[in-house]
C-alpha cells in the first residue's frame, strides 16, 4: 500500500533468494520433529501441485480502520475466480471490485502478493533459507473460509526465521503448525521481513508489512489448502503517522479441474 503516492503496505510472505544458502538449521528439536518438518516440506510440493488442479474463488478485503487522529478510513474489496482453459492454463476473472480507500492505495506489488505470496508454501527449496526451532505441541482452533471455528487439532509448532536477510529479498518470520498425521501445514502466523525504504522519483517509498494468520482446510481428505487469512496491525508510516489496517482473504468454491478431451471418429477411407 502507498500513502500520498509514496508508501506501500503488503501482506507478502516469502520470496526466494537467488543465492543458494546452507540447509535449514533445525534447532532444539527431537529427531522425530526434524523428520516431521522435512516430511511436511516435501508434502508441500504435492499440495502445491494439487492446488494448481483446482478452481476456486478468492475474496480479498482491506480496511483502513483508523489513524492517530481517530479518523475512519475506507476499504477495498475484490472478488476473483480462478479457472482454467481446456489446455489447463489458469485464468483470473475479476467478479467485482470496490475501491473506497482514503489513506492508502494498492499497487501492482500488492496485487501480485495477494495472488501468489500470501499463503506460505514451505517447500524444501524454501525451507533451507530458515532457522527452525521446535516449540512443542499445541491444540489449535481451525477456521473455515468465513473465519468461523471449524474444529480443533493437535499440531506441532515450529518457529522459523531467516538464516540471513539479503537486500531486496523478503522472508517470513513467525510460526508454522504441522499436523503430525497428514504432515501438512495447517496454520501459519507471523509477518514478512524486512520493512524497508526505497528512494524513487524524488520520494521515499516506505514498505511496511503487518502481522497476519492463515488457516488451512483439508480438501477432499487429501490436501491442505488455504481457507482463511486475516491480519490487523498498526503500520507506522513516517509522513502520515500510524494507520491501523485489517485485511481478510477468503478462499472458497474449491473444485478439481478435469480436462475433458473430445475424440471424433472419422469414417474409414
Amino acid at each position: 500500500m502507498k500513502t500520498a503516492g509514496a508508501m506501500r503496505f503488503s501482506a507478502t510472505m516469502l520470496l526466494l533468494n537467488l543465492v543458494r544458502p546452507a540447509p535449514a538449521q533445525v534447532l532444539s528439536a527431537p529427531a522425530a520433529m526434524q523428520r516431521l518438518l522435512r516430511a511436511a516440506a516435501r508434502n508441500e510440493l504435492r499440495f502445491q501441485a494439487a492446488r494448481n488442479r483446482y478452481t476456486y474463488r478468492r475474496d480479498f478485503s482491506f480496511y483502513e480502520l483508523s489513524n492517530l487522529q481517530h479518523e475512519r478510513g475506507g476499504f477495498y474489496r475484490t472478488i476473483t475466480d480462478i479457472t482454467y482453459t481446456r489446455q489447463g492454463k489458469p485464468i483470473r476473472k475479476r467478479v467485482s471490485e470496490i475501491n473506497a480507500l482514503k489513506f492508502l492505495r494498492l499497487d501492482s506489488g500488492d496485487r501480485y502478493d495477494i495472488r501468489h505470496i500470501l499463503p506460505l508454501v514451505l517447500t524444501p527449496a524454501r525451507l533451507q533459507f530458515y532457522f527452525c526451532r521446535y516449540a512443542g505441541r499445541e491444540t489449535i482452533q481451525l477456521r473455515d473460509a468465513r473465519g468461523r471455528p471449524a474444529g480443533r487439532l493437535a499440531a506441532e509448532r515450529f518457529r522459523i526465521s531467516p538464516l540471513q536477510i539479503w537486500p531486496k529479498q523478503r522472508y517470513f518470520h513467525g510460526s508454522v503448525w504441522i499436523d503430525p498425521r497428514t504432515r501438512g501445514l495447517v496454520k501459519i502466523s507471523g509477518r514478512p521481513v524486512p520493512d524497508y525504504l526505497v528512494r524513487r522519483d524524488g520520494s521515499n517509498w516506505q514498505h511496511l508489512f503487518g502481522h497476519f494468520t492463515t488457516w488451512f482446510r483439508l480438501q477432499d481428505g487429501r490436501w491442505w489448502f488455504p481457507a482463511y487469512s486475516a491480519g490487523q496491525d498498526w503500520l507506522g508510516f513516517v509522513r502520515s503517522g500510524a494507520i491501523e489496517v485489517k485485511e481478510v482473504v477468503r478462499y472458497t468454491r474449491y473444485q478439481e479441474f478435469v480436462v475433458r478431451h473430445r475424440i471424433q471418429m472419422l469414417p474409414p477411407g
